[in-house]
């Protein structure tokens, strides 16, 4: 799984704030075949630069948006700001990170046991 980092960039665009994710595969000093791809995520434009694929960064695209979209839903009528959303989809990703975390560290523990 990659770890994404944000920073400010200088990518044009019509809102006040524009920012470049940059998908970290390998160490900076490594980079390779830097790949740009702009995209939208509630409404704001976002350049995701690293050596993932262009499918590959649709694909976490897609699956931020699905899950921005459930958890707006799930508040019904409450407005939260993109901010608020933003906030509890990271929860829920690393609520589901963790929960995998624990669920290898048990399984690598049983593995070792059973050595």
């Amino acid at each position: 799984m990659p770890n994404i980092l944000m920073m400010p960039g200088s990518q044009r665009r019509k809102t006040p704030r524009p920012w470049v994710v940059e998908i970290l595969l390998t160490r900076k000093d490594e980079k390779q075949g830097e790949n740009r791809v702009t995209v939208q995520i509630m409404g704001d434009e976002y350049t995701i630069v690293g050596s993932a694929t262009d499918d590959y960064i649709n694909d976490l695209i897609k699956n931020v948006e699905e899950r921005i979209r459930a958890v707006s839903t799930a508040h019904g009528d409450a407005k939260l700001s993109k901010t608020q959303l933003a906030v509890l989809v990271a929860l829920q990703v690393t609520d589901e990170l963790q929960q995998l975390r624990m669920e290898h560290e048990k399984m690598v523990k049983l593995l070792q046991e059973a050595k």
